[in-house]
């Protein structure tokens, strides 16, 4: 590890620090009974910091997003122990360096586990030894060091994933570059920046939503990666157009590492790093043979079409394909045939039962897209996709229900949530409030953040008996409203132990399209809430301690 500076919000930490509070760690790993670490933090530096000083100590490493009681007991045992930002502050600044700080080698059959939610949506552990992340972040430099060795990493993304722990995190320190602590989330926090050239490593969801901010457009960007799902050509598109330049795109997964690369304005085909060889299962799925994988080879659950020039087409997942009145139909197919209109920014398609089965389709339409349908009706619309459709696919197979919506629900890996898409298909009952649009935001210590679009319709039981004159939403109804929503989205506790600091400074009106911020602090066990029009004023504010 070539560590050099990491910038952040509160200056900046040089190798001599970094040296001090490695040694602080590994003290501390080696001086306790436990064989094993689970760690988690948000501020870049201070996980680089257990990171080294755990795998130094020669203990075992877990790496998990996830700090929910409940998963940490789950994945913990008698000989670990849960190491989050907070503790390893506190080490940094308690040490008083009674020995020595000088750099100690890495074993590379070191242990560390990651965490991914797999196929089934229950999170699994992956093993790897420091040795597979070492070859692959060598994959990676042999391409890009060199070229980037002088920029600035910052990350958008969560360094707690395979992904973000190699760019973000192991490549820079490999090349010798310096990064950022904190995580990209706001245009703000662009103005902590040196005046460097710029690594962003970045996702799907965070290119298809960047900002037209000034802070974006002005950032001097290097080269930007992404990674965690395929990067739909029109976001990549979109993407270039506010940060100029086009995301280098890697494909792979918690289990393989990565296996190819495309910066798609060249062409939609991969290109496999040099060390993984591909062949085809009996599935027709891709099997991936490389040095990075536990036991050498892992068989993807990804359909693909290999071309004559080495590369190959990514067709859509296996567990994609359904079957509809007897045809079969690949869903990721579909996406893309709605994705070719020019007109959609994102879509998502599923598959869905009733006294037949049949697929659904929910749209986020683009720029171009909400001009065209600016005065068209749902029908009018549906019939367009659907026309559209009937040029490449049966009639049995074109989606029988649409949705059109502003944003997907992502989870904190940047991908949709499949139960959110689902829930838009639903027979429709009375809403006492209807949700336009949702995206959640990481913070650091243990805060978690959703913003929503909703509105709370005037057939809305909120309004019954409540000045009939003047309908006007009442304030326990925006408290109910806020804990069933943190409840359920933020997975905070359902129960009310008392409210403060409450303001109610604006009415509320029905069918009035209003945006809700929601922060749960786990530590304290707290619910904060504003709700701000679309003009962007404040009409109401509290603090919800649960029980």
């Amino acid at each position: 590890m070539n560590f050099t500076e990491c910038y952040s919000e509160n200056g900046v930490k040089t190798q001599v620090d970094f040296l001090r509070d490695v040694a602080a760690l590994r003290e501390f790993a080696s001086k306790n009974p436990y064989n094993s670490y689970i760690l988690h933090s948000e501020n870049l530096y201070y996980f680089a910091v257990a990171f080294a000083g755990i795998l130094q100590s020669k203990k075992n490493l877990a790496i998990s997003a996830n700090t929910g009681n409940e998963f940490i007991k789950e994945i913990s045992d008698k000989e670990s122990f849960f190491l989050p930002e907070e503790k390893i502050r506190n080490i940094c600044s308690s040490s008083k360096e009674p020995f020595s700080v000088q750099w100690q080698p890495i074993d590379p059959q070191a242990n560390i586990a990651l965490w991914t939610s797999g196929t089934t949506g229950k999170p699994k552990k992956v093993d790897k030894t420091y040795n597979h992340l070492d070859i692959e972040c060598s994959e990676l430099a042999n391409l890009w060091g060199n070229a980037a060795k002088d920029c600035l990493f910052c990350e958008t993304v969560s360094h707690h994933h395979i992904y973000g722990l190699l760019c973000s995190f192991l490549l820079p320190l490999r090349i010798g570059a310096p990064f950022f602590a904190e995580r990209i989330e706001m245009p703000g926090i662009l103005k902590k920046l040196p005046n460097k050239e710029i690594v962003l490593v970045s996702s799907p969801a965070f290119l298809k939503r960047i900002p037209q901010a000034d802070a974006f457009k002005n950032l001097p960007i290097f080269m930007v990666f992404c990674s965690g799902g395929v990067l739909p050509f029109e976001s990549a598109r979109y993407a270039d157009s506010v940060l100029r330049k086009w995301p280098v795109e890697i494909y792979g997964s918690t289990e393989t590492g990565g296996i190819a690369h495309r910066v798609s304005k060249n062409g939609l085909e991969w290109q496999p790093f040099s060390v993984c060889s591909l062949s085809l299962a009996n599935n027709g799925c891709l099997s991936v043979e490389s040095p990075y994988i536990i036991g050498g080879k892992f068989e993807t659950g990804d359909l693909v079409n290999f071309l004559d020039n080495g590369k190959f087409e990514l067709k859509g997942r296996i567990d994609s394909i359904v079957k509809i009145e007897e045809k079969r139909i690949s869903l990721n197919e579909v996406e893309m045939r709605i994705m070719s209109s020019g007109l959609v920014q994102d879509v998502c398609v599923i598959a869905l039962s009733s006294k037949r089965q049949y697929t659904a389709a929910a749209i986020i339409l683009n720029e171009k897209g909400k001009e065209k349908f600016l005065e068209a009706t749902e029908f009018q619309k549906n019939s367009f996709f659907k026309k559209e459709l009937s040029k490449f696919l049966e009639s049995a197979v074109i989606p029988k229900k649409w949705r059109y919506v502003e944003t997907f629900t992502q989870n904190s890996q940047g991908k949709t949530k499949r139960e959110e898409i689902e829930a838009l298909f639903l027979p429709q009952t009375k809403e006492n409030y209807q949700i336009l649009s949702s995206s959640f935001e990481n913070s650091e210590k243990g805060e978690r953040k959703i913003i929503m679009d909703l509105l709370f319709p005037n057939h809305s039981d909120f309004f019954d008996g409540h000045f009939p004159q003047f309908s006007l939403l009442p304030a326990v109804a925006q408290v109910d409203t806020v804990i069933k929503l943190s409840n359920k989205y933020l997975n905070s506790p359902i129960n009310l132990k008392k409210i403060s600091k409450m303001k109610f400074m604006i009415p509320i009106r029905p069918d009035v399209k209003m945006k809700l911020h929601i922060r749960y602090l786990e530590k304290e066990n707290t619910i904060n809430f504003e709700i701000f029009s679309e003009q962007n004023k404040k009409h109401s504010s509290g603090k919800i301690f649960c029980g």
